[in-house]
């Protein structure tokens, strides 16, 4: 078990590092609204490797067969990081109305992360390899489990470490260096989404 858990650790870590939509969500939300909001934003992106893992694992008969859903799914995904990307280069802040909510701020948060995680094929293939992986290593499932665990825990300590850090060079930074920050996530954000929209036609 101890050799599961040392590969989750090193998967995590390396995962973490994917320089993708989630990260500069990441980085630029922490800087605008504090660490919380990264974390929040990690807490759903956990969640949707977590369902990923589940998927990636288990297989996906038991999902159910609704025709040309991956293409609706993708279609949504891309205009929604196209919507995130150009939102970037406007001055608006999250809704007032969630701001004064806690709850409605976490779930804001929480679904940017969970939102931008699943929607993204890349991260889903990416479990899909590392379960492939892990069956050539034979473990049980008490050792696979004790893998995916740690690779999933790994992942969000990252991630909040960087929302932490986001947040402390905040005071370092000026607003045009802020301001950059939000144009280059913008960017990442809609040469994303155009690729998810030039691979499906």
């Amino acid at each position: 078990m101890l050799e599961a858990i040392s590969l989750g650790f090193f998967t995590g870590v390396v995962l973490s590092f994917g320089f993708g939509s989630v990260f500069f969500a990441l980085i630029q939300n922490s800087i605008d609204y504090g660490y919380m909001a990264g974390v929040k934003i990690s807490l759903g992106v956990i969640f949707g490797d977590i369902i990923m893992i589940a998927i990636a694992y288990l297989g996906t008969s038991f999902l159910p067969d609704i025709p040309h859903f991956a293409t609706y799914s993708r279609v949504f995904g891309s205009l929604l990081l196209v919507g995130l990307g150009v939102a970037q280069f406007s001055n608006s802040k999250t809704p007032s109305k969630i701001q004064d909510f806690k709850i409605a701020r976490f779930f804001y948060f929480f679904g940017k992360g969970f939102l931008l995680n699943v929607i993204n094929p890349v991260n889903f293939i990416s479990w899909m390899v590392v379960s492939a992986t892990l069956k050539g290593y034979k473990y049980d499932i008490y050792d696979e489990t004790a893998y995916f665990t740690t690779c999933v825990i790994m992942i969000f300590v990252m991630e909040a470490a960087f929302a932490i850090f986001a947040d402390k060079i905040k005071s370092r930074m000026n607003n045009l260096t802020i301001q950059r920050v939000k144009y280059v996530s913008g960017i990442v954000f809609i040469g994303i989404g155009m690729k998810l929209i030039y691979d499906i036609f």
